[in-house]
């Protein structure tokens, strides 16, 4: 691997058209990019919708989800956590962890790398720190970066709002020579293809970056842009991202377990996470050590959670006075997109969704909520897999087949847990 690497660091100091050549075919045609590949699978979800109001078990659903996709071998170990409309939460584990000794999953107190599920609670917090008049969305790079910090036309002008959903016109990465040559690395290898972004790459991709005309620019899914979002407000601040997530969201709601770095405590509970469908030239299953994403890129993709902490998140989003958090800001040709959040609509457009997916070293995660219903699905995976085939299935089957309603109990695992009654 280390010969490998030698062989990617040769082609970008010596720029050598067969090794470029080679790295830009691995890169097109296997993609490391979740926001081009991923994508949640839903079934048609009616037969579903019948056991349900039929007086089927909500675990039944899960397990006819979850079960045959570790039978198959197409996922090693997931864990799936429900939030009911009347509050109540669920968690269903299956699989192996990989931990010493083989342990199952236990009870939503598993430790996941959560990937992209980390912008939900830094635009979360963003929204936080506007209400209170710390940072406004039309600030833009310039008015809060030091005056002698050189910027590309176009970079400076860009608003917070621009950056934080994804209409600043930059690209999902820092594209060159180097982010390629990493990225084919990653593919080999599973390391961090994140590792040479520092704060000198930053301050040069801001300083060297052209972009298009503001009239040309559409949205488009952008890493580079959230972490200088991150930065820019680390700066205004004063303080880092870690310490304002504490203080804003995790600490009043008690996530204990949602950070940036573990303790040792917490390292025992870590779920070891796995090769899938990425990195390609890996065996599936293969165990890969979490990234430490550094700190430039650690606030965009680099949060650790349980399935107890997102419910609590969830639960806080669907039941707090957050609805200002729900208004449509911007809108692409396919898809609504609020703060963090995808919006699409299912079921004849009778459900509108919220969901986000995050993807990361050897994990993959999905969170999704209806609003309207107040049902929320997370879903953890050990193993890092383009699609989501639970999570998205799972809310729509719910959502369609109760609503919440005082005076009718439904099935969660053979025994009636919850106050709904059939839609």
């Amino acid at each position: 691997m280390v010969a490998f690497r030698q062989i990617i660091d040769r082609y970008v100091e010596k720029r050598s058209p067969l090794l470029l050549g080679f790295a830009v075919f691995l890169m097109a045609f296997f993609g490391i990019s979740c926001a081009l590949r991923s994508t949640c699978i839903t079934l048609d979800p009616q037969p579903a919708v019948l056991r349900l109001q039929s007086g089927g078990s909500i675990q039944s659903e899960v397990d006819r989800l979850a079960k045959p996709l570790i039978e198959q071998g197409e996922i090693h170990g997931v864990a799936v956590g429900i939030l009911t409309p009347d509050g109540t939460t669920h968690s269903f584990d299956y699989g192996l962890s990989g931990k010493s000794g083989g342990a199952s999953l236990s009870a939503g107190n598993d430790i996941f790398q959560i990937g992209s599920l980390t912008k939900l609670f830094v635009t979360a917090m963003l929204d936080i720190l506007v209400s209170e008049g710390t940072l406004r969305y039309e600030d833009t790079v310039r008015s809060i970066l030091p005056a002698n910090v050189p910027l590309s036309p176009g970079i400076g002008d860009l608003t917070l709002k621009d950056l934080v959903t994804h209409t600043s016109g930059l690209p999902r990465e820092s594209r060159g020579l180097k982010q390629l040559g990493y990225g084919v690395h990653y593919l080999f290898t599973g390391h961090n293809p994140y590792s040479y972004v520092d704060k000198k790459y930053l301050y040069h991709f801001m300083a060297t970056r052209k972009l298009k005309p503001e009239s040309q620019r559409k949205f488009a899914y952008s890493n580079v842009g959230f972490a200088i979002l991150t930065h820019l407000i680390e700066i205004k601040t004063g303080r880092s991202v870690q310490e304002l997530l504490q203080e804003k969201i995790c600490g009043p709601l008690k996530m204990k377990d949602t950070v940036f770095e573990l303790n040792a405590e917490q390292k025992k509970r870590l779920v070891i996470g796995r090769a899938g469908d990425q990195p390609y030239f890996f065996r599936r299953h293969t165990p890969m050590a979490a990234w430490d994403l550094g700190e430039i890129m650690r606030p965009v993709g680099g949060l650790y959670s349980t399935v107890n902490d997102l419910m609590t998140f969830a639960k806080a989003n669907l039941w707090k006075n957050l609805d200002e958090k729900y208004r449509v800001k911007f809108q692409t040709p396919i898809q609504k997109l609020v703060l963090g959040w995808t919006v699409e609509r299912f079921a004849n457009k009778r459900a509108m969704f919220f969901y986000s997916q995050g993807m990361v070293s050897g994990y993959s995660a999905y969170m999704g909520l209806n609003p309207d219903q107040k049902v929320a699905v997370v879903v953890l995976y050990d193993e890092f897999n383009w699609n989501d085939e639970i999570g998205q299935n799972l809310l729509l089957r719910l959502s369609e087949g109760f609503v919440a309603h005082p005076g009718k109990q439904a099935v969660v695992s053979g025994h009636a847990e919850s106050t709904w009654t059939k839609a």
